[in-house]
């Protein structure tokens, strides 16, 4: 699997422990005209600083993979269901997020539905899932 790179600003916009949901979102501005929403599910840990310019989803290295997963607490005979994504910045240590399934998303800031949901007018750009092993 290869990087994402979002080149827009992105903030944590909504965390929900019972339901295991991480919400990162770009909002639509002057020189864009869609919001940009990446939801995290099932999500185990979590890393992350106030905001990414750009977002980086970046499967982590064999290693890396190995500390997140013990830091996360994932037992072994679960560690193959999860992804393991770091979000790499230039001028910081790496933020992290172990979740089951990763989606980004684009909404038309002026069509109807919510911008922060996933709704029929959403367009998808992406799912990212652990490979699983053959």
């Amino acid at each position: 699997m290869e990087p994402i790179t979002l080149d827009r600003r992105f903030r944590p916009w909504r965390y929900g422990v019972g339901h295991s949901q991480l919400l990162l979102h770009a909002h639509a501005g002057s020189s864009h005209d869609e919001h940009i929403n990446v939801f995290f599910e099932d999500v185990r840990a979590v890393k992350l600083r106030s905001s990414y310019h750009p977002l980086i989803l970046q499967p982590a290295d064999q290693d890396t993979r190995a500390s997140i997963l013990a830091f996360a607490q994932v037992s072994p005979r679960h560690q193959v269901q999860f992804l393991c994504l770091t979000l790499p910045t230039p001028d910081a240590e790496a933020g992290f997020i172990v979740c089951a399934r990763a989606t980004v998303l684009a909404t038309n800031a002026s069509g109807p539905g919510d911008a922060y949901t996933w709704n029929e007018h959403s367009r998808l750009l992406y799912v990212l899932k652990q490979p699983r092993l053959s």
